[in-house]
This record gives C-alpha cells, structure tokens and sequence, in this order.
C-alpha cells in the first residue's frame, strides 16, 4: 500500500510539474514553429508608437516594453493541441494568475497575468477560435493601478 501511494505522489508530481510550465513552455514552441505567425514589437518600435499613437499619457502604456502576437492556425497540430489544453484546462498555474475566463460556444479569451507584488509583469490572452487560435503576450511592469484607472476611466463613459 505504502508503494503505491508513494507511486501515486510520484506520478501526482511529475505531471503538476509538467503542467506548470504549460504557459512558457507554448510561448517557446510558438516561437520556433516555422509555420506560426509572429509579430513582435519591442524598445524602440513601442516608444515610436506610444508618441505618435496619442497613448503616451496612458499611465498603462508607459509600463508595457513589448508585445508578441502568435497566430497558431498554421502550426503544429501539437501545439494547437497544447494551446486548446492550456486553454480549457488552466486556472492558476507557477506565477500566472487567471485574471479573466469568457467562453461563449466554441470561441473564447483567458488572460493570464503573471506579477511580483503589484507589478504586473506579463499578461498573457489567449484567444480560442477554432480556425484561428492566438497568443497575444505584453511584457513590462505595468501597475496595478493604472489598470484599475483606465478601467474606471472606460466605466465613467
């Protein structure tokens, strides 16, 4: 008996573990499949675009230092697999949070948030379409705070 719930433990374990580096672990097999398709815009791009998007005043913007856009229709079959895995299966994982779940039929978005303290360090949507699943990553240190004007800001209208 002793045996088999140490064997129980084990298994328990290894697949948790596995299963815990599920978001990095997509991001890293969507950036070197071949057939995803990938925009990324960083540094320099992403202070041109704040200036001359009129966002610069967004306390948001000032924080966000990257975005990464995966679109996995032409991927690998494993991991449009590992993404519908991820998507339906996920709530909390190692350092991301689910921050928001909507799923209407088929189609759906989980934003997961990863942060240290009040910093939010990346935010990660993942956008479920049968025919057109995509990850959509932002990196930096956005505040807590800012998200919560910006959402007052857009509920006052």
């Amino acid at each position: 008996m002793k045996k088999f719930l140490i064997c129980l433990v084990l298994i328990s374990f290894v697949s948790l573990s596995g299963y815990s580096q599920g978001v990095d672990n997509l991001l890293k097999k969507a950036s070197s499949d071949r057939n995803v398709e990938k925009v990324k815009v960083d540094g320099f791009m992403m202070f041109l675009g704040k200036m001359l998007g009129g966002m610069s005043d967004k306390p948001v913007m000032k924080g966000i230092k990257s975005v990464e856009v995966f679109e996995l229709s032409d991927g690998d079959a494993k991991l449009k697999s590992d993404f519908f895995n991820l998507f339906n299966n996920t709530k909390n994982e190692k350092g991301y949070e689910t921050l928001i779940f909507v799923k209407d039929k088929e189609d759906g978005i989980r934003i997961l948030m990863k942060k240290e303290k009040d910093i939010i360090k990346d935010l990660v949507l993942l956008c479920k379409d049968e025919k057109e699943p995509v990850i959509i990553r932002f990196t930096g240190k956005i505040k807590e705070q800012d998200i919560d004007k910006l959402v007052n800001q857009y509920n006052n209208k």
